[in-house]
Protein backbone atom coordinates (compact mmCIF):
# COMPACT_ATOMS: atom_id res chain seq x y z
CA UNK A 1 0.00 0.00 0.00
CA UNK A 2 1.27 3.30 -0.85
CA UNK A 3 1.73 5.94 1.18
CA UNK A 4 -1.23 8.21 -0.50
CA UNK A 5 -3.82 5.59 0.31
CA UNK A 6 -2.22 5.14 4.21
CA UNK A 7 -2.61 8.69 4.66
CA UNK A 8 -6.12 8.86 3.55
CA UNK A 9 -6.82 5.85 5.63
CA UNK A 10 -5.48 7.54 8.74
CA UNK A 11 -7.67 10.79 7.61
CA UNK A 12 -11.30 8.90 7.63
CA UNK A 13 -10.00 7.03 11.09
CA UNK A 14 -9.45 10.26 12.84
CA UNK A 15 -12.92 11.31 11.60
CA UNK A 16 -15.23 7.93 12.44
CA UNK A 17 -12.72 6.16 14.40
CA UNK A 18 -13.90 2.77 16.63
CA UNK A 19 -12.71 -0.14 18.00
CA UNK A 20 -14.08 -2.27 15.17
CA UNK A 21 -12.90 -0.24 12.13
CA UNK A 22 -9.50 -0.12 14.01
CA UNK A 23 -9.39 -4.41 14.22
CA UNK A 24 -10.90 -4.82 10.77
CA UNK A 25 -7.86 -2.08 9.74
CA UNK A 26 -5.43 -3.79 11.38
CA UNK A 27 -6.33 -7.28 10.29
CA UNK A 28 -6.37 -5.74 6.75
CA UNK A 29 -2.73 -4.34 6.51
CA UNK A 30 0.56 -6.14 6.31
CA UNK A 31 3.24 -5.59 9.70
CA UNK A 32 5.05 -2.91 7.39
CA UNK A 33 1.86 -1.22 6.79
CA UNK A 34 0.48 -1.37 9.72
CA UNK A 35 3.94 0.57 11.76
CA UNK A 36 2.85 3.26 9.28
CA UNK A 37 -0.93 3.45 10.06
CA UNK A 38 0.15 3.71 13.67
CA UNK A 39 2.84 6.12 13.44
CA UNK A 40 0.80 7.61 11.29
CA UNK A 41 -2.12 7.93 13.99
CA UNK A 42 0.68 8.99 16.91
CA UNK A 43 1.34 12.04 14.51
CA UNK A 44 -2.23 13.14 13.76
CA UNK A 45 -2.86 12.80 17.57
CA UNK A 46 0.03 14.93 18.30
CA UNK A 47 -1.09 17.53 16.05
CA UNK A 48 -4.54 17.48 17.29
CA UNK A 49 -3.50 17.52 21.03
CA UNK A 50 -2.37 20.90 23.26
CA UNK A 51 -0.57 20.10 26.45
CA UNK A 52 -0.91 22.95 29.44
CA UNK A 53 1.10 22.81 32.14
CA UNK A 54 1.14 24.82 35.07
CA UNK A 55 1.94 25.23 38.58
CA UNK A 56 -1.30 25.26 39.68
CA UNK A 57 -4.74 24.71 38.35
CA UNK A 58 -6.25 27.10 35.73
CA UNK A 59 -9.36 29.05 36.57
CA UNK A 60 -12.91 28.46 34.22
CA UNK A 61 -11.81 31.98 32.46
CA UNK A 62 -8.59 31.26 31.53
CA UNK A 63 -9.29 27.43 30.66
CA UNK A 64 -12.14 29.49 28.14
CA UNK A 65 -9.52 31.94 26.40
CA UNK A 66 -7.44 29.04 25.74
CA UNK A 67 -10.11 26.70 24.23
CA UNK A 68 -11.11 29.75 22.33
CA UNK A 69 -7.40 30.51 21.11
CA UNK A 70 -7.00 26.44 19.80
CA UNK A 71 -10.59 25.21 18.99
CA UNK A 72 -10.23 21.67 17.01
CA UNK A 73 -7.66 20.84 19.70
CA UNK A 74 -7.94 18.25 22.42
CA UNK A 75 -6.59 20.11 25.42
CA UNK A 76 -4.46 18.17 27.91
CA UNK A 77 -4.05 19.67 31.72
CA UNK A 78 -1.33 18.82 33.66
CA UNK A 79 -0.03 19.95 36.91
CA UNK A 80 3.76 20.58 37.45
CA UNK A 81 5.13 21.83 40.45
CA UNK A 82 8.44 22.46 39.14
CA UNK A 83 7.41 25.36 36.84
CA UNK A 84 7.05 27.65 39.89
CA UNK A 85 4.68 30.59 38.41
CA UNK A 86 2.98 30.57 34.93
CA UNK A 87 2.59 27.80 32.28
CA UNK A 88 4.13 26.33 29.37
CA UNK A 89 2.05 25.00 26.57
CA UNK A 90 3.08 22.31 23.95
CA UNK A 91 1.64 22.56 20.43
CA UNK A 92 2.66 19.71 18.50
CA UNK A 93 6.26 20.92 18.33
CA UNK A 94 6.12 24.10 18.99
CA UNK A 95 6.49 24.82 23.14
CA UNK A 96 5.45 28.42 24.37
CA UNK A 97 7.45 28.65 28.29
CA UNK A 98 5.79 31.76 29.54
CA UNK A 99 7.11 30.52 33.39
CA UNK A 100 9.05 32.50 35.99
CA UNK A 101 11.63 29.81 35.71
CA UNK A 102 12.16 30.03 32.54
CA UNK A 103 12.60 33.91 32.24
CA UNK A 104 15.16 33.59 35.25
CA UNK A 105 16.70 31.76 33.12
CA UNK A 106 16.31 33.53 29.98
CA UNK A 107 17.78 37.03 32.21
CA UNK A 108 20.57 35.10 33.81
CA UNK A 109 21.51 33.82 29.97
CA UNK A 110 21.75 37.79 28.85
CA UNK A 111 23.76 38.82 31.86
CA UNK A 112 26.17 36.18 31.37
CA UNK A 113 26.70 36.93 27.41
CA UNK A 114 26.83 40.78 27.79
CA UNK A 115 28.42 41.43 31.33
CA UNK A 116 31.53 39.96 31.73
Amino acid sequence: MNKKKIDELIGASYRYLDQKKVEKIASLLSIKDLKKYINGLKLGEKENTLIISSSSPLNNQDLKKIIKLFPYKKIILEKDPSLMLGMRIVDNDIVYDFTLKNSLHRILSFVEQNYD
